[in-house]
Formats: C-alpha cells, sequence, structure tokens
C-alpha cells in the first residue's frame, strides 16, 4: 500500500476536484425540484386505442405538447409517461430573482417602446406640450433633429398668431400678411419634412416582440469552434434593427442583455393556469390550399407590404393569410447546405422556383401564403368536428419511404370535399397555426392518403408527428386529472429548512465521530465530506434533480456512512485490544473483516433505491436516485478513502497508536461489550415484539382510509396564505410571519368546518366538515399562523374524470375572503356574451363619450383615434382604475395574449367613484399596426376589438387560485397499488439475497420477521399521531397528525433498507463465529450480538440524532420523513437485537465444547 499512497491521493484528488467542479456554481449547476424551488405537476389522462402501442401513442403525444408549450427547449418542463395511459407534466415556478429579472427585462422593454413607436398624434401633442426633445431625443443627434423640429413647429404656430393679428388690423399691412404667410409656409414645410423623417424612423411593437420570439441558439462557429452567440436568429435580427436605428443602439442593446439574462435564468411559465392553458389548445391540425404563384384573385404584393408593415395576423384580405413555417430545414435538402443559405437569402425566390408557392419574410420568420376561405380549408372551427385516426410509415407506388394517414368518416367526407376540386394543388398542413409542409394533391383524397416525395427517414418521422398530433385534442384529457402546486415561497422555506437541518445533523455526527473516535473520527469525517462533495458533484453532472425526500436521503446516507466506519473502527479496537495486533496489522483485518458486512448492508440498500426508482413518484425518485449516489459514494470513501487515509498516518506519519474513547477509558469499552444471554429472553421478547406488532396493526387498520394521505385516496389538499397585517391586525412578527395578517388554527378549523356544515346536499362541500387543517411553516405557541393546509378527501362514489379542487378552493376563497394573498375575480354584465360588438367602440371621434354614445366622457382620445374603447358595465364588486390596469397588464404578459403586448392602454372610470372603485369603466387601447384609419374595418374588428375584448374577459374573471395538489380515485389507487408493490419488490429482493449470501432461508426469515415489526411499529405510530396530535400537548411538541403519504412510503423503505444493515451486521457476526458449523449455536449467537453491540448503539445513536434534527428543524415538508424514519430506527434497533438475530438459534442445535469465537478470546457468553 505504501507505494501507491501517492497515487492513490492524486486519484481522490482528481474525483473530488472533478466533483467540486461540476457543481459550481451550486445555483446554477444543482436541479431543485418543485418541492424545493416551487413548481406545478400536472398528471393528464390520454385515451389510447385498443389497436395502438400505448408507448407509441404516449410518445407522440408527449413530443407534441413540447413543440407547443416549449418550442425552443429554453424552459425547464419535463413530461414523462405515467403507466400506459397517462403523462405527468412539471414546471418549476419563478422566484423572486426571477421575477426581478423579468421585471427588468419589462422596464427596457417599455423604455425603448416609448421612443421607437412614435404616432403622429403623439408628436403633435408633444410638440404642443413643447417637449418632444425630452420625451423623444435619445442620442445628441436625434435630440437636436427634435430641436429643430420644435423650433419650426414653434415658429409657424406664432407666426399664425402673427398673422392674426395682422389680419385684424385695420387697416391690413399686405406686406406684413404675405411676409408671414411666406414665413408659416416655409416653417410648415420644415415641420412636415422632419415629422415625415422622425416618424420614418420608428417601428412597431410587433416587430420588437417578433425578434424577441426569435431562436436565442446560435447556428454557427467561430474561428475557435466554440459557437458564435451573434449567428443566432435573434442575434441577427436585433443586429440589424440596430443598424437600421443607429440612434437607438443604447436602448436596443439594453433590452437585449436584459432579456438574455432573464431568459438564463427563466425556467418555467409565470403561472400555472398559463401551462394548463397552453395544454389545452395544442394539436390543433388543419389542412388549407396553398396560394400559387400567379394567382389572381389574391393581391400578394398588398399582403406583402401589409406583412412587412403590420405583421402576419393584421392583413386585410378575408381571403389568404400569412403562415409561419415551423422547421425551414423540412423545405431544404439536407446535404446541401447552400439550400437553406438560398433559402434565407431570398424566400421569395426560393419557393416560387422550387414549390410554387407565395413566400415572404418579416423579422427573420418565413412565411408562406394560404387560402382561409372555406371551401379551400379543413379546419375545426366549422361542420363537422373531425379526427386523425391514425398515421404511419409506408412506401409510395416508387419504392419510396412514404406516410400514410387515415381519418374518421367526418373527416374523410370534409377531405374530399376539399382536394376533389383542387387536384395538382398544394394542400399546406397546418399545426397549431404553424406550416409543417405542403405536399402537392394527385389526387382527390378522402378517409384516406398517402403523403410520397423523397423523404428520408427524419422527415418521415416529422410528418408522422405531425398528422398524429391532429388527434391530440380527442385524446388528451382537457383538464388535469391530478395537480400538484407548491408556490416558490414554500419551496424555498423547504430548502433552507431541509438544507439547515442536513447540515445540523451532519455536524453533530461529525462532532460524535470525533468525540468518540479521536483522530480515526477526523478520518471518518473527511471521507463524510468527500462523500457529500460526490453526491452534489455527481448529481449534478447527470443532471438530477434534488427533491425535498432526496435530502432526506442525504441526511441517510451520512447515517450509512457513519456505520460503515464504526464498522470499521470496531473491527479495528477489537484487534488492537482483545487480540493483541499492531496498529497496521489491526487496520488491515479491521477493513478485512468489515468489508462483507459493508457490502452486504449497501447492496440491500441499493436494492430498495432500484424498486423506489421504478415505481415511486418523481419526487421519491430523487430520494432513490441521491440514496444510490449516496451508497456508492460510501462505499468509494469508507473502503477506499479510509483506507488511504488510514495508510498516510502508518506509512508517512509513522503512527503507531491509535486512542479511541473506549481504550482511554476502559470502563466504557467493559460497557460497550457486554455479557448478556439473549437467548434466555427471547421467548419473552418475541411475545412482547408480537403484542406490539399485533397492537399496531389493530390501531391502524382500526383509523380505515382516514389514515391514507389524499393522494392514496383521493381528494385535495389546499394551501392558503393570509395577506399583509393593516392596522389593527393581529400581524407575525417571526420569520415568514413577519407582517402578515394571523389568523388561529382553531378559527380556521371551525370556519372550514361550518362550510361542509352548512352544505349537506353537496357531495363536495360537505367533505369540508370533515377536513384536516395543519398549520404550515412558522407557528406562533397559541398556534397562530400565516399559512394553512387544508386537506379534503373525496366525496363516495366519485366519477374518474371529477375534480373537487375548483369548488374547494372557490368556497375556502369565498369564506375566507379579502383575508387571503389573493386576487379575487369580478363578475360583470356582459362576462359570459361571446359577442363583442355591443362592447366594442371605434375611436374616432375627438372625445371618448362622443365615440361611445355616452355623455360626460369628455375625456380627449387623440393619442388614441383609430383604437379601440371595451365598455364595461356591472362590475361587482366595484374595481379601482389601478386594480384593472394590473390585472390587464398580467393577462397581457400571458403566452394566449403574446400578439397583444405593446399595446397604449388607457382606462377610464365612467361612474362616480365609489371609494375610489368603479361599477363601470372604458379601456382605451391603441396598435399602430391596426389603427382604423388605416387597415380595414374586418382586420380592425377581428385584431384589435375582439382581441381585447377576450382579454379584458380573462383578466377580470380570471378565477382566484390557491397552490393545490388534487388525486382523482384512479390516480390515487394507483399510486397506493404502487406504493404496495415496491415494499412487496423490496421484501422479496432482500429475502433472496440474503438467501444467497447466507445459504439458508432460515438467516432470510428472520431478517423479513424484524422487517414486519419495523414497518408495523411505524404504521401503528402514524395512526397514533392521529389522537395525539389532536391535542395541545402533541401539538406544542411538534407532533403533527401524519398519514400515509408519499414522504411517509420513501421513510417506510428507507426503514426496510437501514433495519437490514443493522441486522445483516449481527448475521454477519453470526456466520463468521460459527464457522464450519452449519448451524448458529446459543453461545455464538450470544457472543455475536454482544461482540457488535457498540456498533449497535454508536451507529444508532448517530442516526437516531439525525432523524430528531430532521424532525425538529427541517419544517413541515420532510417532517413526515422524519417521523417515520425516527420510530423505526428505533424500532430498527430493538428488532435487530431482539428479534433477528436470536431467531437464528435453533432449540434443538447441539452447543459445541467451545463455543467463543475464534478471535475475540476474551469475551464469554454470559
Amino acid at each position: 500500500m505504501k507505494n501507491y499512497i501517492p497515487l492513490c491521493l492524486i486519484l481522490i484528488g482528481l474525483i473530488v476536484g472533478v466533483c467540486v467542479f461540476s457543481v459550481y456554481p451550486p445555483k446554477t449547476k444543482i436541479r431543485l425540484g418543485k418541492d424545493l424551488q416551487g413548481g406545478v405537476s400536472l398528471i393528464y389522462s390520454v385515451k389510447v386505442a385498443d389497436d395502438s402501442d400505448p408507448d407509441e401513442v404516449l410518445a407522440q403525444t408527449i413530443d407534441v405538447l413540447k413543440q407547443r408549450v416549449n418550442p425552443q427547449g429554453i424552459l425547464d418542463i419535463a413530461m414523462q409517461p405515467v403507466g400506459r395511459d397517462r403523462i405527468e407534466v412539471v414546471m418549476p415556478l419563478p422566484n423572486d430573482d426571477v421575477r426581478a429579472l423579468q421585471q427588468t427585462y419589462r422596464d427596457s422593454l417599455e423604455g425603448l417602446l416609448a421612443v421607437s413607436r412614435i404616432r403622429p398624434s403623439q408628436l403633435e401633442a408633444a410638440l404642443e406640450a413643447g417637449d418632444a426633445a425630452a420625451r423623444f431625443g435619445g442620442t445628441d443627434a436625434r435630440r437636436a433633429e427634435f430641436e429643430r423640429l420644435q423650433t419650426a413647429w414653434n415658429d409657424a404656430r406664432a407666426a399664425r398668431a402673427e398673422l392674426t393679428i395682422a389680419e385684424a388690423a385695420d387697416p391690413v399691412d399686405a406686406t406684413t400678411v404675405d411676409g408671414l404667410l411666406d414665413r408659416i409656409a416655409r416653417s410648415e414645410i420644415t415641420v412636415e419634412t422632419l415629422e415625415n423623417t422622425i416618424l420614418s424612423q420608428t417601428f412597431g411593437d410587433d416587430r420588437l416582440f417578433n425578434i424577441l420570439a426569435l431562436n436565442g441558439v446560435a447556428k454557427k462557429r467561430g474561428e475557435d469552434g466554440e459557437l458564435d452567440a451573434s449567428s443566432s436568429e435573434r442575434a441577427v435580427a436585433f443586429a440589424e434593427l440596430e443598424a437600421e436605428f443607429p440612434h437607438l443602439k443604447s436602448e436596443i442593446g439594453s433590452l437585449r442583455s436584459d432579456y438574455a439574462a432573464f431568459e438564463a435564468q427563466r425556467t418555467g411559465l409565470d403561472d400555472p393556469e398559463d401551462l394548463k392553458r397552453l395544454l389545452r389548445g395544442a394539436g390543433v391540425l388543419e389542412f388549407r390550399i396553398a396560394v400559387r404563384d400567379g394567382a389572381m384573385d389574391v393581391p400578394v404584393t398588398l399582403l406583402r407590404e401589409q406583412l412587412a408593415e403590420r405583421g402576419p395576423n393584421n392583413t386585410d384580405s378575408p381571403i389568404a393569410r400569412w403562415f409561419a413555417i415551423n422547421d425551414l430545414k423540412q423545405w431544404t435538402d439536407e446535404d446541401k447546405p447552400e439550400t437553406i443559405e438560398a433559402l434565407l437569402a431570398d424566400p421569395v425566390s426560393y419557393f416560387k422556383n422550387r414549390y410554387g408557392l407565395i413566400a415572404a419574410a418579416k423579422d427573420g420568420k418565413q412565411y408562406i401564403l394560404l387560402y382561409v376561405t372555406p371551401e379551400k380549408s379543413m379546419t375545426h372551427t366549422d361542420g363537422d368536428a373531425w379526427a386523425i385516426r391514425r398515421a404511419g410509415r409506408t412506401i409510395d407506388d416508387l419504392g419510396r419511404p412514404a406516410v400514410s394517414f387515415g381519418l374518421d368518416s367526418a373527416g374523410g367526407s370534409r377531405m374530399r370535399r376539399l382536394t376533389s376540386p383542387n387536384v395538382n394543388q398544394p394542400m399546406a398542413i397546418v399545426l397549431d397555426g404553424e406550416v409543417y409542409t405542403a405536399p402537392n394533391l394527385n389526387s382527390a383524397i378522402g378517409s384516406s392518403g398517402i403523403i410520397s416525395g423523397n423523404f428520408g427517414e427524419a422527415e418521415v418521422t416529422y410528418l408522422i408527428r405531425v398528422l398524429a398530433a391532429g388527434s391530440l385534442e380527442a385524446r388528451l384529457s382537457s383538464e388535469p386529472i391530478s395537480t400538484s402546486i407548491l408556490g416558490p415561497a414554500i419551496g424555498q422555506d423547504n430548502l433552507v429548512r431541509g438544507l439547515e437541518a442536513v447540515a445540523i445533523s451532519v455536524g453533530i455526527v461529525a462532532l460524535i465521530m470525533i468525540l468518540y473516535y479521536f483522530g480515526a473520527g477526523l478520518i471518518a469525517d473527511i471521507s463524510l465530506m468527500i462523500n457529500a462533495v460526490m453526491i452534489f458533484g455527481i448529481m449534478a453532472m447527470i443532471d438530477g434533480t434534488f427533491t425535498l425526500p432526496g435530502l432526506a436521503g442525504i441526511a441517510l446516507t451520512v447515517g450509512m456512512a457513519v456505520d460503515t466506519n464504526v464498522l470499521i473502527f470496531e473491527r479495528i479496537r477489537e484487534e488492537l485490544v482483545n487480540n493483541g495486533e499492531d496498529l497496521r496489522d489491526s487496520i488491515r483485518l479491521g477493513f478485512s473483516k468489515a468489508s462483507s458486512a459493508i457490502l452486504d448492508g449497501n447492496i440491500t440498500n441499493l436494492i430498495v433505491c432500484f424498486i423506489l426508482y421504478q415505481t415511486a413518484a418523481t419526487e421519491v425518485k430523487g430520494f432513490a436516485l441521491t440514496l444510490s449516489i449516496g451508497v456508492l459514494a460510501t462505499l468509494f470513501t469508507s473502503l477506499f478513502v479510509s483506507r488511504v487515509l488510514f495508510a498516510v498516518c502508518t506509512e508517512v506519519f509513522k503512527i503507531r497508536s491509535l486512542p479511541m474513547l473506549p481504550t482511554v477509558f476502559p470502563s466504557i469499552h467493559r460497557l460497550l461489550e457486554p455479557k448478556i444471554d439473549w437467548i434466555s429472553v427471547r421467548g419473552p421478547m418475541l411475545f412482547l415484539s408480537a403484542i406490539l406488532a399485533i397492537g399496531s396493526l389493530a390501531l391502524f387498520i382500526s383509523r380505515g382510509a382516514d389514515v391514507l394521505e389524499t393522494e392514496f385516496r383521493g381528494g385535495v389538499s389546499v394551501k392558503m396564505t393570509t395577506r399583509g397585517a393593516e392596522a389593527g391586525d393581529n400581524a407575525g412578527t417571526e420569520r415568514e410571519l413577519a407582517g402578515r395578517l394571523l389568523l388561529a388554527r382553531s378559527d380556521v378549523e371551525d370556519r372550514i368546518h361550518a362550510i361542509g356544515d352548512e352544505n349537506p346536499d353537496d357531495p363536495t362541500l360537505a367533505q369540508l366538515s370533515n377536513a384536516t387543517i395543519l398549520t404550515v411553516g412558522t407557528t406562533t405557541a397559541d398556534s397562530e399562523a400565516a399559512s394553512f393546509q387544508i386537506k379534503v378527501a373525496n366525496p363516495p362514489g366519485m366519477n374518474e374524470d371529477e375534480n373537487i379542487a375548483d369548488a374547494i378552493v372557490a368556497a375556502i376563497v369565498d369564506r375566507f375572503g379579502d383575508e387571503l394573498a389573493v386576487t379575487q375575480p369580478v363578475h360583470f354584465a356582459a362576462e359570459d356574451d361571446p359577442d363583442h360588438s355591443p362592447h366594442t367602440f371605434s375611436l374616432e371621434r375627438k372625445t371618448l363619450g362622443e365615440s361611445i354614445g355616452r355623455d360626460g366622457a369628455g375625456i380627449q382620445v387623440d393619442a388614441f383615434r383609430g383604437g379601440v374603447a371595451v365598455v364595461i358595465d356591472g362590475i361587482t364588486p366595484p374595481i379601482t382604475l389601478e386594480d384593472a390596469a394590473e390585472r390587464i397588464k398580467r393577462m397581457r404578459n400571458q403566452p394566449d395574449f403574446a400578439d397583444t403586448a405593446g399595446r397604449d392602454v388607457e382606462i377610464v372610470g365612467l361612474d362616480k367613484a365609489e371609494q375610489g372603485a368603479h361599477r363601470e369603466i372604458a379601456v382605451m387601447v391603441f396598435d399602430d399596426t391596426l389603427s382604423s384609419f388605416e387597415v380595414a374595418l374586418g382586420t380592425w374588428d377581428r385584431g384589435l376589438a375582439q382581441r381585447e375584448y377576450e382579454l379584458l374577459q380573462a383578466a377580470l374573471t380570471r378565477e382566484a387560485t390557491l397552490d393545490q395538489s388534487s388525486f382523482s380515485p384512479k390516480v390515487a389507487q394507483n399510486l397506493a397499488a404502487s406504493a404496495i408493490v415496491a415494499v412487496i419488490l423490496s421484501l422479496l429482493g432482500m429475502l433472496v439475497y440474503i438467501w444467497f449470501r447466507f445459504g439458508s432461508l432460515r438467516y432470510s426469515v428472520c431478517a423479513i420477521a424484524a422487517l414486519v415489526f419495523n414497518i408495523s411499529i411505524c404504521l401503528g405510530a402514524i395512526a397514533l399521531s392521529l389522537t395525539i396530535g389532536e391535542r395541545s400537548i402533541g401539538g406544542f411538541r411538534l407532533l403533527d397528525e401524519f398519514r400515509i403519504d408519499l414522504n411517509v412510503v420513501a421513510g417506510l423503505l428507507t426503514i426496510v433498507g437501514y433495519s437490514l444493515n443493522d441486522t445483516i451486521v449481527i448475521l454477519d457476526r453470526i456466520r463468521e463465529n460459527r464457522g464450519k458449523l452449519s448451524y448458529a449455536s446459543r453461545g455464538v449467537v450470544n457472543n455475536s450480538i454482544n461482540q457488535t453491540f457498540s456498533r449497535t448503539i454508536m451507529t444508532s445513536g448517530t442516526t437516531i440524532t439525525s432523524a430528531i434534527v430532521l424532525y425538529s428543524l427541517g419544517g413541515t415538508g420532510i417532517r413526515p420523513f422524519a417521523f417515520t424514519f425516527f420510530v423505526g430506527l428505533v424500532a430498527a434497533t430493538y428488532s435487530s437485537v431482539v428479534i433477528a438475530a436470536p431467531l437464528t438459534w435453533s432449540v434443538g442445535a447441539k452447543e459445541p465444547e467451545d463455543s467463543r469465537p475464534r478471535d475475540s478470546t476474551s469475551l464469554s457468553t454470559g
């Protein structure tokens, strides 16, 4: 070993260095689950036909949803199959840092828009106010231009005033009048020239938002081989914008950098409802005939001009419209890079010459002109409902790869009507508003068709995915059947508390190791540190997700790592004290003799982790992954790192003694190596253990379904948080309670139960009578808190597609009203009216009142002329203008209304305010690309009036949401089944392994008997907590009401692994001490238990300490796991000594003449 010490140290250093590099900086390299950073998990059901492959259907569904929700792949939105007919969508929610970056970007955006978009009415108003240069100046050159304009405009106004006086004089001086007229003419010519120049140097909102929507991923590599950030579509478009408007280069640069900073940290959408809305609208397939080059019924030149000026959605033609191309690579030759260059350089000529299509480009995106008339379109907005039934691979008449598809009967009829009159015309396949391909119609198509061409494998797969997406609306459930939402604040609280608890528990364990083992304890602590670095480093390298149970897995890893070191140190101490070996031989023998038990114990844990990872939910998988890495890291650090460090001590520093607390104080040594006859008490202890186990199971069963959490029996868990405290409120002062309104738990419980008592005929609300109410986060001594968790079970006989969450949330929000930190929906007279026409008015007159036909609204609308006024009446409860503005602003930032971003908005109260709130308001909106003076009435109505009415409806009536988790009965049954399967498979797997390792089924039965006892005690303790936790003394001791949830299941499986490790250590010593005997004698069993007693006390003591710290400091999120872990540790320590080991002795076993273990002659059988 001596010769290899330098090499071993270098290897250890390299491994640690790589792990440290992988994890730095931790804020960006360590990936947190939704329970640690806040997030949403949605489970959707997917209808799978009997003759379809479930795996293929789920894969296609996920692929389409990803394209819809996260087309550029920059968001951390994970989608995965769940079983054979479900998918889970997981998305983190933005924390305060991300929201701050978002606000910075929005400020830069508004700052740029303020100087980049200047309407004639705005410019005129600024000139009249005399602050045009200050408002729109920008650079010095730009300011000088505005100052010249202001001077000319002022001179013209002054000349007109002088002309009025001159013309009123008696007599009139003709020379003076002529001079003034000439002066006015010259000034107005100057004003007109400068105004035209300035207005030509502005750009609309749509151009800016189109640029931001472009892909920001670099396309080319520089000379150094690195990706060139300036080659991305967005960077190229920004560079063109800066070159075109050099006076705005500073503002454009600020927006560019601020958006990049926000995008780099952005991991999800702003709100769970936004995600649901996007998923709900995914997979809309359409077929449209494409406009051919030379078409006489479409004004192509005019539409190209309007595309350049207004964007793709605001053209005037009722016959055709521009549609964006999804993937340019599908229109070029993969083996000929020059084709993509030709397309980008001149898309008009490229598509005309190659496909005969009408194309155009705007802001880095390419478009194709398609018909939108009913006779040349097949959509879902008119006619009978239709769907794609199949899509797959085939070959065409020439033997080339092709794609076949089939429609249902309604789709076949509509397809025949569309294609029959359009043979030899290109038919575009449009998915979610984007063109994927436009094959030529060789013949009319009915219920089935074939798309052929010179396709490669990638192109065939691409087309199949597109067509398969056409049935997504029919396959995917409209609403999630299970929802789990955890706010960022709670996620941060879980993270902080969890890390604090883990750090403190590790610190306590490290201190105990040094105090007990001295120098050897320091070596163990160094190994622990390397162990932790390896866990975080490997998780970062494999992009693993840390979850709240994952932090518990780290704590357990610490306990297991301590156990391996204790095993080794106790073996070394035995060799030193009992056998008189020197230090070097003691270390060698100690590692050699401990390795068998270490390997067996850790392999059993890996079995548990493997089963848990395959069967558990996402958060618990984080626990399994973390613990698996921890087990492997433990084996490396305990068997290799510690061995190398001991070699350094003995070979480099020539240390020849290894003092420990038991060797310094022999009385401790004698105390920890008792001489107890465990077999003599086997009968009574087994009887007592059976009574405890049966009693625990009876108590557990007596609780019925009440012992199961909502995720295992179906139901909803809602978290409500109070608003900020106002004057006279009962306000909190500590930690997250500071400044929040405090409510007593008993009061919240009474008010929640009262909802159920008041609605006995409503099967859903009636369940609130038995709802469980828990405090979340910090709680005062009087059980007052600012956050509460309300758990409600599903009503009996509930259907699979029902979800009680909305009704429960609505009832809670209604009962607690303005005490909660939520935005309440408001109602108005026409909130359900789908027709916007009676409520929208064109702003074409001077005042608002003239435009909407109401006297008294004399507000000037100069800045909004050409825009729309949306009038809302009968608002209940009344709303302030500030609140309305905030709601509208937030909705405008949502993906569904991205096309409305950047519009000018002003809100006006139409009635007399009641304490600052109005029941009647008018919302004036202007979009310079949709002015009623410049575009056709239909375009204005569709793009501005209708969209703003829809936005306002959504903004005002949007339901208030609370953080919630909901589980349908089927999902609950599946979760319960998977948990039971995980436990059974774990037991079977370990039974087989122990049988194999120990060569006897008896040892497996002994281990399983101890496990059954441990799990029974844990289940009984959970049932008991439902009684104790209801009492004040239990609440004072932080003993909550625990039920079986995923965290408890993780705790139970952890105990399965830990107790087996505990038991295997003793069984391994029995196997060693029995030698060649085929059975374990009374003396062998007693000696083995006594010899390992010190290890049992040390390992159990340190691990129980970790569990206590986790329970006390880990917060409510980790407390169910910690409680189960603690109870299981106590039970496992008891059962390994009192149940498992004594059961290995057979009553009729013959006692050998010398029952003493070979290498421990100082111990007797007692």
